[in-house]
């Protein structure tokens, strides 16, 4: 039997073809890493902490950076998974700026994601031009430069979970598992994925890794043990997250129930991070992939559906916790991940239009409309960066004040009591300057008599007034913050900073009287 076997200089010429077209790939990835990078490093140097709660990570990392030589697996329990301050903590050993570190760590992952996102599009379309309009998109998206400028684990988490959708688009199982388990260390919407992807590795080759499985099991019982060893409690955590909430809703009575305005203002935030047109051909992916599946299995697009299968997952996750009250508000946020998982969907279905329209000319026109109408939805979240500059000028103001006021006091043992994370990072001073709500023996905790004993004990000679949950200013005095310039009690009005975000901060001296 006669076979033709490629000459040696086929096999060279083929050999060339592929050093040329790997090359390219690596240029093209460069250039856009590049350009990614420039963009969101610029903007974690440039733009401020989006929220409050970044400055809380910052504080954690301050103190896993200081401890760093003998932490215990103990210490690394709290309010908030622990991998994404434990990372930034390494480098700012060496830094020494917690919340700049934080910063650069998410605009590195940032800059990733916007990377995963071309390179995923394009595996999916086949198609540079496609791939590089996803990649316009969300390097451009204004959002996504914000919390990629934020000390926060939303982008990081994001960058995560696009990692493991690209290696499980080359059927690079462990490497989509290990990913999958360190967005599970990061957020614990993650967790979905200890279900999602062997059901999705079942449904590719009928079996599912029992390493696979066990690296994804890991990160949660991890995360038992951590609480079981810190507290006694492997579920420590969760109690402590369902106080939280029942404090949340004490404090916003309208959340305990579904209020029309309430969920209208929660769907427009999270439309806004997640930009309708996109979150939209998630949904239209995942019916055309059903409807695949039914009616011609054959032509299923496996890479369309494994995208869509984690951003429904993902949802899922998140849908549940806010109707059970677990997660009572959304923020914009929280629509990221599904900005960058539907990106590549978005490209699809528009190779899908304009491949089997019936009217090429309509098709397109639909296709320009729909890229025209996510910048356009994009073009929207542009005044939530000016509010957010502006809210952190009104932490600045009040924090440049405590820091001037207790340096400048001759008790070099003077503190500060803020509930306020933002005040504390921004005043510059060591956190043993200031006193606060969840660090406050639990005998004070009572009533305001108490209270203020245990304030001049620690020597605090000013209080920062911010109307927060769980925060005992707010419980025991809620008539400051109504009046500017009105004393209350033993408390002295020396400033407020209004924030367009709200609440507003009032800075009150406490007198000896």
């Amino acid at each position: 039997m006669d076979v033709n076997l490629p000459t040696v200089s086929e096999l060279s010429s083929s050999v060339r073809d592929k050093i040329v077209r790997t090359r390219s790939r690596v240029w093209i990835l460069t250039l856009l890493w590049s350009v990614a990078l420039a963009v969101r490093l610029s903007a974690a140097f440039l733009l401020p902490n989006a929220e409050r709660d970044g400055y809380s990570y910052a504080e954690t990392i301050a103190w896993l950076s200081a401890n760093f030589g003998h932490l215990r697996l103990a210490d690394l329990f709290g309010f908030w998974l622990p991998f994404f301050q434990l990372t930034a903590a390494i480098p700012n050993v060496w830094i020494d700026n917690p919340l700049l570190t934080g910063k650069i760590v998410s605009g590195l992952c940032g800059a990733a994601s916007c990377v995963l996102v071309f390179a995923i599009t394009q595996k999916l379309t086949r198609s540079i031009a496609l791939a590089s309009l996803t990649f316009a998109l969300v390097v451009c998206n204004p959002l996504h430069i914000l919390y990629s400028a934020a000390s926060m684990t939303d982008v990081p988490h994001g960058c995560l979970v696009l990692a493991s959708v690209w290696f499980l688009l080359q059927e690079r199982w462990l490497g989509a598992v290990i990913f999958a388990a360190i967005a599970e260390s990061v957020r614990i919407e993650a967790w979905t994925f200890i279900l999602l992807i062997p059901l999705l590795q079942f449904i590719r080759e009928r079996r599912i890794s029992l390493i696979a499985l066990g690296v994804l099991v890991l990160p949660p019982l991890t995360w038992l043990v951590i609480c079981h060893l810190a507290t006694g409690d492997p579920f420590a955590s969760f109690a402590e997250r369902v106080r939280y909430n029942a404090s949340y809703l004490d404090f916003n009575p309208t959340r305990r129930s579904f209020v029309f305005a309430d969920i209208n203002r929660d769907v427009i935030y999270f439309m806004l991070g997640a930009n309708p047109i996109v979150f939209l051909a998630i949904i239209a992916a995942g019916g055309l992939s059903i409807f695949q599946a039914i009616r011609q299995p054959n032509r299923l697009c496996w890479p369309a559906a494994v995208i869509t299968a984690y951003a429904l997952a993902l949802f899922g996750f998140v849908l549940l916790g806010y109707i059970t009250k677990r997660q009572p508000v959304l923020f914009p946020r929280y629509g990221l991940i599904f900005f960058t998982l539907g990106l590549p969907l978005l490209a699809w279905l528009l190779q899908f239009v304009l491949a089997h329209g019936k009217r090429f000319r309509i098709a397109q026109c639909a296709a320009v409309a729909a890229i025209a109408l996510s910048l356009w939805q994009s073009t929207r979240q542009i005044p939530v960066i000016f509010k957010v500059l502006d809210d952190f000028q009104a932490h600045r103001q009040v924090a440049q004040a405590i820091a001037a006021a207790l340096q400048q006091s001759h008790d070099k043992n003077s503190r500060c009591f803020s509930d306020d994370a933002a005040i504390r990072v921004l005043s510059g001073l060591p956190i043993e300057r200031f006193a606060r709500s969840n660090t406050t023996p639990v005998a004070v905790r009572q009533n305001a008599g108490d209270f203020e004993t245990y304030l001049h004990e620690q020597n605090v000679t000013y209080l920062v007034f911010t109307s927060i949950e769980d925060s005992l200013p707010v419980t025991f005095y809620p008539e400051l913050g109504r009046s500017p310039r009105v004393d209350v009690g033993h408390f002295e009005f020396v400033s407020v900073a209004f924030s367009p975000f709200g609440p507003d901060v009032w800075l009150y001296r406490l007198r000896n009287d």
